[in-house]
C-alpha cells in the first residue's frame, strides 16, 4: 500500500497520522480532505497534504467524519473514484448503507481509539467486501499503530465501539478523582502530579502483562484489614462495578441506535 487518503481530519484521524508518521510511514503518501481550518493547521504541521483533483492515485480512502456528514463524504469519494477502497471509521453506520450506492465498492469498517497516536490502539476490523490482499494490507497499516481484533459480525463493532473506543475517556475520568486528591497532596503541583499518573498507569499495565490474572493482581495489594481492602470493601457498597457497567451497556446500546439514526 502506498497512497492513502483522510476524508475528515478530527481527533481520530490526527491520532492514526501520528501513529503512522511515528512508525516510519512517509507523510508524502498521507493526503486529508476536510473544511475544518483548525483541522487543516493541524495536519499540515504534521506534514500532510491536501488532496486536490485527480493529481494522486489513492489505494485506500479512510472515512474518519461524522455520521451525520459521512455519506455525502462517501459520494464524494466516488465522484473521484470509480472503484475506491473504502475502510469506514464511521460509528454505528453499517456497510449496506455505502454498498446501495454501487456495486464496484470494496468496503469495510475499522474502529480505532486515539491511543493510536502513541503505537498502543486497539482496532476492531469487520470486512464486508475487501479482496484478500488488500485486506491484509488494511491489517499491515493499522498493526503499525497497535493491535487488531477481527470480528466476523458487524454488530459486534457496536461493543468494540462502547467500550475500547470509548475506553480512554473512562479511564480519564476515574482519573480526575486521583487528580484533585493528589493535587491537594502535592501542594497543586500539576507537573508532579501528571508524573505520579502517568507512573501509576505505567506499573498497573506492566503487571497486567506480567501477572495477567486481575484476581490475584488485587489479593497482591489488598492485605487483610488494609487501606486497600477499606476502599475495595466502599466500592463494593457503593456498587461501582455495577455503575461502570451500566456505563458501559449505555456506550454500546447508543453505538447500536446511530445506525439507525442515518
Amino acid at each position: 500500500m502506498k497512497n492513502i487518503a483522510f476524508f475528515g481530519g478530527g481527533n481520530i484521524a490526527q491520532s492514526i497520522i501520528k501513529g503512522l508518521i511515528n512508525s516510519g510511514y512517509c507523510t508524502k503518501n498521507i493526503f486529508f480532505v476536510d473544511r475544518n481550518s483548525n483541522n487543516q493547521k493541524a495536519l499540515k504541521k504534521l506534514g500532510i497534504k491536501k488532496l486536490s483533483g485527480a493529481k494522486h492515485k489513492i489505494d485506500i480512502y479512510i472515512l474518519a467524519v461524522k455520521p451525520k456528514d459521512a455519506t455525502a463524504a462517501f459520494q464524494t469519494i466516488l465522484k473521484k473514484d470509480t472503484k475506491p477502497k473504502i475502510v469506514s471509521l464511521v460509528a454505528g453506520l453499517k456497510t449496506k448503507r455505502y454498498k446501495s450506492f454501487g456495486k464496484n465498492i470494496e468496503i469495510m469498517r475499522a474502529m480505532p481509539n486515539t491511543s493510536s497516536k502513541y503505537g498502543l490502539g486497539i482496532t476492531a476490523i469487520y470486512n464486508s467486501s475487501f479482496k484478500q490482499r488488500d485486506l491484509s494490507r488494511v491489517i499491515k497499516l493499522f498493526e503499525k499503530i497497535g493491535i487488531i481484533i477481527t470480528v466476523k459480525k458487524e454488530n459486534k463493532l457496536d461493543a468494540f465501539t462502547g467500550m475500547i473506543g470509548s475506553g480512554p475517556a473512562y479511564f480519564f475520568y476515574l482519573l480526575k478523582s486521583y487528580e484533585k486528591r493528589l493535587l491537594e497532596l502535592c501542594n497543586g503541583n500539576k507537573k508532579k502530579v501528571n508524573e505520579i499518573i502517568v507512573n501509576l498507569i505505567k506499573g498497573v499495565g506492566a503487571s497486567v502483562e506480567n501477572d495477567k490474572d486481575l484476581d490475584k493482581l488485587i489479593s497482591a495489594v489488598a492485605s487483610k484489614k488494609g487501606t486497600t481492602e477499606a476502599g475495595l470493601k466502599s466500592f463494593k457498597e457503593n456498587k461501582l462495578k455495577k455503575v461502570f457497567e451500566k456505563g458501559l451497556k449505555a456506550a454500546i446500546k447508543r453505538s447500536g441506535e446511530i445506525s439507525n439514526e442515518y
